[in-house]
């Protein structure tokens, strides 16, 4: 059973570079593709985080289109 107080992990950067719209988006869909490669519904596969990526994924090709536009 999971204990309900222990919080979850917290990650901090312990840097940052800026990243072109095109190189993220280039890097999410990428991670997308090796992520359904090695996830399998028998290993616990979780379609939320895919779901979440695949919308950041359009939301940064519609970001892109309306800039060059």
């Amino acid at each position: 059973m999971d204990d309900a107080s222990t919080p979850p992990v917290r990650l901090h950067p312990t840097s940052s570079q800026p990243l072109s719209m095109k190189a993220a988006q280039a890097h999410v869909d990428e991670f997308l593709s090796s992520l359904k490669v090695r996830s399998t519904p028998s290993k616990g596969f979780d379609a939320t985080v895919t779901s979440q990526l695949v919308k950041l994924s359009k939301a940064l090709k519609e970001e892109r289109a309306r800039g060059r536009a």
